[in-house]
């Protein structure tokens, strides 16, 4: 066995050598989790960056570009310039605008109502533009004080129409129901029919030109022609009023039934001179600016998941580059040496015995149910002496009890004599011990002296 001295020396180099140890597997350790924890990450970037690219892709489907020829970012470029130079050219197509001189862009003033709203359709402008001509020049101000303004300034020359002075209470419900579904729900009627106010496309502030558009045309509605429009008048004024009526043709039914005639019939286009309302971009247009907005995100998406897998790759060949694999070698060397190092520092120590525990059980102890037996006093009756009885004793007997005589009866020698003899053969506890405590039933037989009365029994006393 070694000597003391020479056993600290080994135990400090291997103390030394443990904790060096330690410091290269944690520093080891330390880089290959940060480099797993990169590599996660880089999974999950690569994942949700494919996902983004799946979901725009379908989108591109629904939008009838085949997404399965897209699969590279210059190949989305080229798709990009040859929707954006469409969009130019739809653009830059002639529409159909209003001829009106445009509104002073002051502060309160909305525009004249020809510029407020547009609408798609050739027919549906012609026909509207021709109904509303005497509207068409009045400049739409919010409040009462400009209005004034505009007139003054134009010396009452120009009509205006101020937003505070319409009762919004009965404008229409732009989303309520054609009047003859309302009355008859299964009547199927033919000609199209449906309100011109639905018929509008506002430019600019929505919420005010609805409130314009809605008291001048009221609940007016467009049918294909003159004898649907009659066919309708006639089912509707069966239940109620009926609202004013435009067809597509150019023919107009008056709210009160009147038609026909140069007043009712819109002149082409050609002849309202400019009066007229514009024509909005075409669907077309807007088409080509979702299909631009989505090949963007789906170039942006593309890139991204190229980069992505690029890399998580770049990072999954570098933890096979021999430099890493060396490291790997090295970190699993100095762990296998740190437990032969720490199992040997384990086998080398002394053992240490635990300290008993201060701390005390916290399980009391069960107390004995049986009490403790007094020592005891016995009685011999023909000594007339007292005896100590030892704890080894049987259980203590009960004591006797004073017989109780009724009175004007007197005993009989016979059974005094049978008293006595009874009182012999069973000598009684009278009192404890000094050195012992009394139970508590046992203290009033305790307090009491044995005596012998004048006839001759044995009886216990109360000591005074």
């Amino acid at each position: 066995m070694l000597p003391d001295a020479r056993k600290q020396q080994q135990m400090s180099a291997l103390s030394k050598e443990r904790d060096a140890l330690r410091g290269t597997v944690q520093a080891y350790k330390s880089m290959f989790d940060t480099q797993q924890q990169l590599i996660n990450e880089l999974r999950a970037a690569a994942v949700e960056a494919k996902k983004e690219e799946q979901v725009v892709r379908a989108e591109l489907r629904k939008q009838n570009i085949p997404g399965n020829n897209l699969v590279s970012v210059d190949v989305v470029n080229e798709l990009i310039h040859a929707r954006t130079r469409d969009r130019e050219l739809v653009l830059h197509t002639p529409r159909r605008t209003c001829g009106l001189s445009a509104a002073s862009d002051e502060a309160g003033i909305l525009g004249k109502l020809g510029h407020l709203a547009m609408v798609q359709e050739d027919d549906i402008a012609r026909v509207l533009s021709w109904h509303m001509a005497a509207d068409m020049d009045c400049v739409i101000t919010h409040t009462t004080a400009k209005a004034k303004d505009v007139y003054h300034k134009t010396q009452g020359r120009q009509q205006v129409l101020p937003l505070d002075s319409i009762f919004k209470k009965n404008l229409p419900d732009w989303n309520k129901p054609l009047p003859l579904e309302r009355h008859r729900p299964g009547f199927q009627a033919g000609g199209n029919p449906v309100y011109a106010r639905n018929l509008l496309e506002f430019p600019k502030e929505e919420d005010s030109c609805r409130i314009v558009f809605g008291m001048l045309l009221g609940d007016t509605l467009i049918l294909d022609s003159l004898d649907h429009a009659n066919l309708y008048r006639q089912e509707l004024v069966k239940f109620t009023h009926c609202p004013t009526i435009l067809t597509r043709d150019g023919d107009r039914i008056r709210s009160n039934g009147k038609f026909g005639g140069a007043m009712n019939k819109a002149p082409p286009i050609e002849k309202l001179k400019g009066c007229v309302f514009g024509q909005p971009l075409p669907l077309t247009y807007h088409a080509i600016c979702t299909q631009i907005e989505t090949l963007e995100r789906f170039k942006s998406a593309l890139s991204s998941s190229a980069v992505a897998q690029e890399e998580l790759q770049e990072q999954i060949e570098f933890q096979k580059l021999p430099e890493t694999t060396a490291k790997m070698k090295e970190f699993k060397d100095a762990e296998q040496r740190l437990r032969e190092v720490e199992t040997k520092l384990g086998m080398n120590l002394p053992i240490k015995t635990p300290f008993p525990s201060k701390t005390p059980s916290r399980t009391p102890a069960t107390p004995s149910r049986t009490p403790a037996t007094p020592s005891r006093t016995s009685f011999t009756p023909r000594s007339g002496t007292l005896r100590a009885s030892s704890s080894k004793d049987s259980v203590s007997e009960p004591a006797l009890k004073k017989p109780k005589i009724e009175p004007g009866l007197a005993s009989s020698p016979r059974t005094q004599q049978s008293r006595r003899s009874n009182v012999s053969q069973s000598p009684s506890t009278v009192v404890a011990g000094s050195s012992d405590t009394p139970p508590r039933s046992s203290r009033r037989i305790a307090s009491m002296t044995p005596v012998v009365s004048e006839d001759g029994r044995k009886r216990l006393k109360k000591s005074t």
